[in-house]
């Protein structure tokens, strides 16, 4: 029990609009002004609440024969509730998790430590109508179950010498909403089970994410059949919602455009951690995050190397806008490449222009590797293409699995899907290094680029 310090508090959920704030319960969105930065870049708005398709999640589940996915590894707890917490990254245990069921009117559910959501999550939770299920503290042991009130949490103590500000009666209003509508529970234990019974899934067959949430949901849930998830959520996680198409596409675009920014400052004599560094800076500036830059088929940030006159050599640019990854390759000419290499470049545009135009829902990424070998062994080359296809998103390969789950079938290209083509030579002794890489969006007939495509190399 909270000693009394903590227990002096004003409850203001019914007097919340007197103090301006608005918009307590609404869809995902965002605000209606991008930032202007001073380079002249404008960033897109934060956008709120759930990325996941849930349409998909339930076609996965039953495909599975899931009656729950329990999610609380920070990836999966972002992708579930578009919440993006600090404290994972910091090491700590999981102690906020996400419930997704086949229910309507509860697909998601969110259980949290009390003060964390108090202190941290409740100002972006205000914007979605997803139920929390809050809990004293994740160590409070094996404690009677019990409906604990608001004046029973660990919540900041008001001292009541100068009103609220916006902030403190936010969150305040945001917590009380869900303790009178959920009720709080002691620890994790009992608010888990309160979750799984409300939404009928505490005797089915539950996938858990990561090894404590696997342990926490046997112990809440004892007559269910726990399961890993990671086949499920590599199988969800390819078939974006709108939201995710939305983030893919500034994301792919931004990232394109800090690439061949970057590019164009290349000079014989720079090294080619100035080149990385250049990169990474140009994607700062779109409200990016660089994850990582090969350069001339080296991929350590550690690499030194000087560029030279007449050099041919190939940049993958990767980098990240609120989680879901842009992924870009261009070969750059610094004056004229020999020969071959030019070559090299001209056959790969073509190919991946004919790989591009056939790129539909039903076709198989076996398929699309064929028909690419295919078009460049037409076209007479002597140097090879692996066209590797994979899908983008919050991960840069994001239907691969994370726990060691086993590989996938032959996947199948389905609307809403983004998806790269890795075409990079594959042969040495030509004088130089080659890829060429753009990200498309499946659509219901075919395919679209969502970044510019413009030309197949840099030349500077």
């Amino acid at each position: 029990m909270p000693d009394e310090s903590t227990m002096n508090r004003r409850h203001v959920l019914g007097g919340l609009a007197a103090t301006g704030a608005a918009g307590l319960v609404s869809s995902a969105h965002a605000a209606d002004e991008p930032t202007r930065l001073r380079m002249g870049v404008s960033v897109p708005p934060p956008i709120l609440g759930p990325r996941m398709n849930f349409e998909q999640a339930d076609k996965v589940m039953a495909e599975l024969e899931l009656d729950a996915i329990v999610l609380g590894g920070a990836k999966n707890l972002y992708h579930a509730t578009g919440l993006d917490l600090t404290a994972p990254r910091m090491g700590h245990t999981p102690a906020v998790y996400a419930l997704i069921t086949r229910k309507q009117g509860q697909r998601l559910s969110l259980i949290a430590p009390t003060f964390l959501y108090y202190y941290t999550i409740a100002m972006d939770h205000r914007h979605s109508d997803f139920p929390a299920y809050l809990y004293a503290a994740p160590g409070a042991g094996e404690a009677e179950d019990a409906e604990l009130g608001l004046d029973e949490l660990p919540l900041y103590p008001d001292i009541e010498q100068e009103p609220l500000d916006f902030i403190e009666t936010t969150r305040l209003s945001i917590v009380e909403r869900a303790v009178r509508s959920e009720a709080a529970r002691p620890n994790l234990k009992f608010a888990l089970a309160n979750a799984l019974k409300d939404t009928g899934v505490a005797g089915g067959r539950i996938a858990a994410d990561v090894q404590p949430v696997i342990r926490n949901v046997t112990e809440a849930a004892e007559k269910a059949t726990v399961v890993s998830a990671d086949d499920a959520l590599r199988r969800i996680r390819p078939v974006k919602s709108d939201v995710e198409i939305q983030l893919m596409r500034y994301a792919a675009q931004a990232n394109a455009e800090a690439a061949l920014q970057a590019a164009s400052t290349v000079r014989a004599g720079a090294d080619v951690r100035e080149l990385r560094a250049t990169f990474f800076a140009a994607a700062a500036a779109r409200g990016m995050r660089g994850v990582f830059m090969v350069i001339d088929r080296v991929s350590s940030p550690t690499y030194s190397a000087t560029l030279r006159d007449g050099q041919c050599f190939s940049i993958d640019c990767v980098s990240e806008y609120m989680g879901y990854h842009g992924d870009f390759a261009r070969a750059i000419y610094i004056g004229e490449p020999v020969k071959s290499m030019r070559k090299v470049s001209e056959l790969t545009a073509r190919s991946w222009d004919h790989v591009r135009e056939n790129l539909k829902p039903g076709v198989k990424f076996s398929e699309v590797r064929s028909m690419g070998q295919e078009a460049l062994r037409k076209m007479g080359a002597d140097f090879s293409i692996s066209f590797s296809p994979h899908s983008v998103g919050l991960y840069h390969t994001d239907h691969v699995g994370t726990m060691g789950s086993p590989p996938r079938e032959d996947i199948v290209l389905e609307p809403r899907m983004v998806l790269s083509v890795d075409c990079p030579m594959g042969a040495t002794g030509m004088g130089g290094s080659s890829h060429l890489e753009d990200l498309m969006l499946i659509t219901e007939d075919g395919a679209e680029p969502i970044n510019t495509i413009g030309t197949n190399v840099v030349q500077v």
